[in-house]
């Protein structure tokens, strides 16, 4: 059986709700065990889509330009690291 997860509010008395698409995932033989895990809601990190990260490159310059600044970069950091090791 797979991991299901859901968010649930405490109910005044003392009961968690389980939502009816989860229960119709649990196995329905009398007896079955199940080892539940609760976590505070707010410990949870929402997990990014990767569709979040999509958009368009914003950059005035040009590629040239922009290939340039890579390189320099990567000259000064060298030079800065060569310094720092020596």
């Amino acid at each position: 059986m797979e991991s299901l997860e859901y968010i649930a509010e405490i109910l005044p008395d003392g009961h968690l709700p389980v939502p009816e698409e989860i229960l119709k995932k649990l196995p329905r033989k009398l007896h079955s065990k199940l080892h539940i895990k609760i976590t505070p809601a707010e410990n949870i990190v929402k997990k990014k889509s990767l569709a979040e990260f999509y958009g368009a490159w914003q950059d005035d310059r040009e590629a040239e330009e922009i290939v340039q600044d890579i390189y320099n970069s990567r000259i000064l950091n060298s030079r800065s690291e060569r310094t720092t090791h020596e």
